[in-house]
């Protein structure tokens, strides 16, 4: 989920000297308008008065961006709240139809929220499948590492279509499954059946994330301690798709939560290839 407070430069309604004091205050708080000014000098070397920083703060006290506290000042609460819900709204606008869109300028990384399994599995391969992510670049497969391997624990046979898909389009992606489960060698000899490439399973890299590497771009995926533990539970007691089925045919799928980041970084995409194509190199010999 978009959440840093420093982002929020897209509001053409904030002068200059707001946003600055927005993301002075995003950092450090409370301040009083004497420490305000100075930094806003120092720091973004803004040409203002004393006055005029004043005159500023009343301003956003009165737009309820800011609250004052004695002498000194910090942002709402309600503010921020506020503006997450629109940063929120922003970020729906990447997952449409659970489809993920990359901004063609981006410059840093998009963080976005899950709580269902099922639909991470479907916005990532879609999202592959697209090959946004490698636009601009002679990359024709993508490469990645993960703790359980993926499945829709809610599963569709579309899905099934979408995993051939993305094999298909991106020339046999490498996958590497870190931790050996029944329902995980399932999985495994699904993807090399679709046309992916699978090191042995259980083999182990130096990563604790699951991290795709397309392009220019890392996806690097993060699950909370319980989200591990329900993943865990059903990899070792599933073996192969019947018996998810039977689990969650007609039942909702328990709550997951994880956080993806997808950041452009072309020196470390490289770095990682590199690193985790090793462990190809190694079976192979």
């Amino acid at each position: 989920m978009i959440n840093d407070i420093s982002t929020i430069n897209f509001n053409m309604e904030l002068s200059t000297t707001k946003q600055k004091t927005i993301d002075l205050l995003s950092t450090e708080w409370p301040l009083s308008a004497k420490k305000i000014h100075e930094r806003l000098q120092k720091l973004y070397a803004l040409e203002i008065s004393y006055q005029g920083v004043h005159k500023t703060l009343q301003e956003m006290i009165e737009e309820k961006i800011i609250k004052k506290n004695g002498n000194n000042y910090l942002l709402s609460i309600e503010w921020i709240q506020n503006t997450r819900k629109m940063l929120e709204n922003v970020e729906r606008t990447y997952l449409q139809n659970t489809k993920i869109t990359i901004p063609k300028d981006i410059q840093s990384s998009i963080v976005l929220e899950f709580d269902s399994f099922t639909e991470m599995c479907v916005s990532t391969a879609e999202l592959l499948l697209s090959r946004q992510l490698a636009k601009g670049t002679n990359d024709k497969t993508f490469i990645c590492t993960l703790e359980y391997g993926w499945w829709t624990i809610k599963f569709r046979f579309e899905h099934m279509k979408l995993l051939y898909d993305m094999c298909r389009v991106n020339l046999n992606p490498k996958n590497i499954i870190r931790t050996k489960t029944p329902f995980g060698e399932w999985i495994r000899s699904q993807y090399v059946a679709t046309g992916g490439v699978s090191a042995p399973i259980g083999t182990k890299v130096d990563l604790n994330e699951d991290v795709f590497i397309q392009g220019d771009f890392i996806i690097e995926v993060t699950f909370t301690e319980e989200a591990k533990k329900i993943i865990e539970h059903y990899y070792n007691k599933w073996k192969g798709l019947n018996d998810s089925l039977l689990e969650f045919g007609i039942k909702d799928e328990p709550k997951i939560h994880a956080t993806m980041r997808i950041t452009k970084n072309p020196e470390m995409a490289n770095y990682l290839k590199r690193q985790l194509n090793k462990v190809f190199e190694k079976t192979e010999n």
